[in-house]
């Protein structure tokens, strides 16, 4: 084998589940308090506004129950536990728009 070419081989991870966009960080950061995985990502539609929008990993179905859930206060969720993981998510958004902008 050719050591030098091994080197240069980079690995891919797709994933088959369901994704579901959002862009409401109170929605993300209630999903992830929830266990969903979310992935940041930029939007570049706009060059001098970089938005970041997030895809939630999941069933389709249960994240619409779950998002449904939230709005009609059918499940409590601990303020300070929500209040951390919004900070979470904002924090991401703001480092990726910080990237977006470079």
């Amino acid at each position: 084998m050719d050591n030098q070419n091994e080197s240069f081989k980079a690995t891919i991870f797709t994933s088959h589940k369901p994704i579901t966009t959002l862009e409401d960080a109170m929605l993300v950061a209630y999903l992830k308090l929830k266990g969903y995985i979310a992935i940041p990502w930029i939007s570049r539609d706009d060059p001098l506004d970089p938005r970041v929008s997030f895809d939630i990993e999941g069933d389709k179905a249960q994240i619409e129950a779950d998002i449904q859930a939230f709005y009609s206060e059918a499940e409590q969720v601990g303020i300070q536990a929500l209040s951390r993981a919004y900070k979470e998510v904002k924090s991401v958004m703001y480092s990726m728009k910080r990237i977006g902008k470079k």
